[in-house]
């Protein structure tokens, strides 16, 4: 067995209590005698980057009264649509590659004010998202996407 070096223990210990996923007060005795959690788990943000994107998840948790279970989000900032005095040739050939690819089952490309186009996906989960729910929903969303991304490349 390997005993940590006093670096690392410090750095443990350096942690606060809010940043671990169980604090002094986060569980609590139910009047059935029953241990429970006292808190709901806090949002998680989370960044990567894939294919030269940067990619955000969020994830929120919702209370028992909003029906309990999760909302993971993940969306990247693909780029922008050209204006048209800029280069009209790659503006059409965008817009008609955007409109290609409406129905998509897990993403849907999205173009915002300022001809910015956002990459998004929305999953409502029924309990609290876990490490795994947030890389099955990533891979499905990278796969999906993936062959898209690179025929906008082309225009971008």
């Amino acid at each position: 067995m390997s005993v940590p070096d006093l670096k690392t223990i410090q750095s443990l210990a350096e942690v606060p209590d809010g940043a671990l996923p169980i604090s002094p007060g986060s569980i609590e005795m139910t009047p059935e005698g029953v241990l429970g959690i006292a808190k709901a788990p806090r949002p998680c943000k989370l960044t990567f980057m894939a294919d030269g994107l940067p990619f955000n998840v969020a994830v929120r948790h919702e209370s028992d009264e909003e029906g309990g279970g999760s909302i993971c989000q993940i969306w990247a900032d693909v780029g922008h649509v050209p204006y048209t005095a800029q280069a009209p040739e790659r503006r059409r050939a965008l817009l008609a590659v955007l409109r290609g690819i409406e129905g998509l089952p897990h993403v849907r490309f999205i173009v915002q004010g300022g001809q910015k186009i956002i990459l998004f996906s929305e999953v409502r989960l029924e309990h609290h998202a876990s490490p795994e729910d947030l890389f099955h929903q990533t891979t499905l969303v990278l796969q999906e996407a993936r062959p898209f991304l690179r025929l906008l490349g082309e225009y971008l």
